[in-house]
């Protein structure tokens, strides 16, 4: 004897009823999943130029013509960024979207996570080769003194992280 089950839509066998549940749960991971991939490349664009920061300016002792330059490569790349990352979210809807229908064969999903993944790869590396450039405008002693910035900064971060807890 089958059990059935009342719910808002009418009658529903247990085992529909479980189905509908697992489906809601896939759909709330994956959507909190779409919602991490496609939110960190978006802030990724939009970064702090520290090289238009007087502190850091003074710290690398940045020349008005690095500066220039620096932004120069910022300029030049943050559309392709921007566009980037927007295909990057558009990848990642779309396999929430294949993921949640739960109809796909697993080829199709396979497919659309390739996809995933080959835009989160060109953003990385159209990002990877904007600071390369940004790097090469600077000395070795620029660079040393940028990589301690952003430690002191990463660790006092930390410091304040590990007090609010």
């Amino acid at each position: 004897m089958k059990k059935h089950i009342v719910t808002g839509y009418g009658l529903a066998s247990a085992k529909d009823s479980a189905m509908a549940r697992t489906r809601h749960r896939a759909t709330l991971v994956l959507c909190a999943l779409a919602i991490l991939v496609t939110s960190q490349p978006a802030n990724a664009t939009q970064r702090y130029k520290w090289w238009a920061s007087e502190e850091v300016r003074q710290e690398l002792q940045l020349t008005n013509q690095q500066t220039d330059q620096i932004e120069s490569i910022f300029r030049s790349l943050r559309p392709k960024l921007k566009e980037l990352a927007q295909v990057l979210q558009h990848e990642a809807e779309q396999l929430a979207d294949v993921m949640h229908t739960m109809q796909a064969e697993e080829w199709e999903v396979t497919l659309q996570i390739d996809k995933v993944e080959s835009a989160r790869s060109a953003l990385s590396k159209t990002r990877t080769l904007m600071l390369y450039r940004v790097h090469k405008k600077l000395s070795a002693e620029q660079l040393e003194r940028l990589q301690d910035y952003w430690e002191h900064h990463r660790s006092s971060g930390d410091a304040r992280s590990q007090r609010r807890r």
